[in-house]
């Protein structure tokens, strides 16, 4: 149907949806900065896996989530007790009562270990397994990786979302590097808000009227300007009106979910996006990035207010696992929860007491799905998790294995700005074997 509309929309059609007000309806400006390339006529490439990333803001402590050390003393353990799971002898924290009983699908990469302390440069290195800064290149993160390499071009829907329970600096989530515009994420900063300023303003006559006189203007601009601006233009608005026509965007209106399922996963923003991000790959995109602030926990307030936030992630990554497979979904959906780091072996002993500092020698990640072999915990940490003591996992490590479980090869070279090939992941990088093979 869209290849046939792809034909049929007149160059008036287009200004029409300028002049409705169209532009305006991302957040992150999704619509208005799409590269100027006229949608590719050819069938859509395959694309047999999606990525959901439940990002967890200012890094978790691994002590009290997927490491328990319930055999240290309490200035290491701390308060919360460590659980059995449905995997013999693979404990996790007693707040994950639910995922517990999911853990067969689940690999537990206890070995996560990298050189990056700081917020803002582990955030960068995370997302795009490459160090802020080198080789002088702006580096897109994974999303707009999956986007360009899975995605599909024709789809009415965009290929990165980001949503959930957005705080703080976010810059981050929208650099697509090298990779171009087109491949920066749809924002929404409440997941249910829906796609409602999509709708054309005012009456039909004024809308006409309002298209009318645009028409005249980007005429006269084609005549005095020979640059790829104008089919940029084009292609922005022929990807609004197939969006605006589309019964995919359904799947961005929650209220058409039965009120038992909203439940199931949780009234807060963070469950709400992961069930937003069901709904998305169900309708192909490629990538959801779920945002889960407020993880730095240097004193014991924020660590307490913490424990809030992992019934959130319980009842949302619970929810979205169960969900995935009774769909029939879960083999080609790989989930990932992690952050940037994890925290201090020790709590805090003196005017932050009970919290935990920045702790990125090692920690911990969570996969689930994408047809990884689950039931697992790959990497091991000392008896204080500190350091790794088997099974190291670097970034790059990490990241090549998150493309191959995908289908990206991690050594493709993608041509970067001034012609430059760049690998996907660095030079040097080895899959976790024990993922996939």
């Amino acid at each position: 149907m869209w290849n046939h509309l792809d034909k049929t929309i007149t160059r008036r059609e287009l200004m029409r949806l300028s002049a409705a007000g169209v532009a305006g309806a991302s957040v992150s400006g999704w619509l208005g900065i799409l590269a100027g390339h006229a949608a590719r006529a050819e069938a859509p490439p395959a694309r047999p896996k999606s990525c959901i990333l439940l990002w967890m803001a200012g890094g978790p402590s691994h002590h009290d989530t997927f490491d328990p050390k319930p055999d240290a003393p309490v200035e290491i353990r701390g308060d919360l007790k460590a659980i059995a799971t449905s995997v013999p002898g693979l404990q996790i924290c007693e707040k994950f009562p639910r995922f517990a009983r999911l853990m067969k699908h689940a690999a537990l990469l206890r070995g996560m270990t990298s050189d990056e302390p700081e917020h803002g440069r582990a955030r960068y290195y995370v997302h795009t397994g490459y160090k802020p800064g080198a080789g002088g290149l702006r580096y897109p993160i994974l999303g707009s990786t999956v986007s360009a390499e899975l995605g599909r071009p024709d789809s009415p829907l965009p290929n990165f979302v980001v949503t959930g329970a957005l705080a703080g600096k976010i810059s981050f989530l929208t650099d697509a590097g090298y990779r171009g515009s087109r491949h920066e994420p749809l924002i929404l900063n409440t997941p249910n808000q829906g796609l409602e300023n999509l709708k054309p303003l005012g009456s039909a006559d004024d809308f006409n009227d309002r298209a009318a006189v645009l028409d005249q203007l980007e005429q006269g601009f084609a005549r005095t300007s020979q640059s790829g601006a104008a089919t940029a233009h084009a292609t922005t608005f022929r990807r609004a009106l197939e969006l605006m026509r589309s019964d995919k965007t359904r799947a961005f209106d929650l209220a058409l979910e039965p009120a038992e399922s909203r439940q199931r996963y949780g009234e807060s923003k963070f469950g709400q996006g992961c069930l937003l991000a069901r709904r998305l790959v169900e309708a192909g995109v490629s990538f959801v990035e779920v945002y889960l602030g407020d993880w730095d926990t240097h004193s014991k307030p924020v660590a307490d207010a913490a424990l809030g936030l992992m019934t959130q992630v319980d009842d949302g990554l619970s929810t979205l696992v169960t969900d995935l497979k009774e769909r029939g979904l879960l083999e080609t959906t790989l989930i990932i929860w992690m952050g940037e780091f994890g925290r201090s072996p020790k709590l805090n002993v003196d005017k932050n007491a009970g919290g935990r500092e920045h702790w990125s020698k090692a920690w911990s990640s969570v996969l689930v799905g994408g047809g990884i072999k689950g039931g697992q915990a790959i990497g091991k940490t000392d008896a204080n998790g500190s350091e790794v003591i088997d099974r190291p996992i670097s970034i790059k490590d990490f990241m090549a294995s998150v493309c191959t479980v995908l289908g990206i090869d991690p050594a493709k070279n993608v041509e970067a700005s001034g012609k430059r090939p760049v690998r996907i992941v660095e030079v040097g990088a080895q899959p976790i074997r024990e993922l996939v093979g």
